[in-house]
């Protein structure tokens, strides 16, 4: 596998790039070898508000283009996108498995079930 960073998917993603021709024929030469991380998602969703960009699209296609099959990448750009959510603690209740600890009542918005760090 050939592990993708920010940078490339933003070539593909964004209307304009100038690393979009050569990172089109990088898709086509390596489709189906392409990996990345979660830190990539998390970067990027971080700039799609920067470039007006849909996160759940950005998420749909990058998971697509890796074969990842995570469903708490897609529960965090919801969460980011139709909750307004801030993508750190959306990645936080994507990932917590339903109950977090913590002071922050954006999870009670979320659905998620909090223990009160606060008294």
């Amino acid at each position: 596998m050939i592990y993708a960073d920010t940078d490339f998917f933003l070539a593909l993603l964004k209307p304009k790039d100038w690393l979009k021709e050569r990172a089109k024929k990088i898709k086509k030469e390596y489709e189906g070898r392409i990996t990345t991380s979660v830190v990539t998602f998390i970067e990027l969703m971080l700039l799609c508000k920067r470039y007006n960009i849909d996160p759940i699209r950005v998420t749909a296609d990058v998971m697509a283009i890796c074969n990842i099959d995570d469903e708490r990448l897609l529960k965090a750009a919801i969460y980011v996108k139709d909750y307004g959510a801030n993508v750190f603690d959306a990645f936080h209740a994507a990932y917590c498995g339903g109950t977090i600890i913590s002071s922050d009542s954006v999870f009670d918005k979320l659905g998620i079930k909090r223990i009160r760090l606060e008294e």
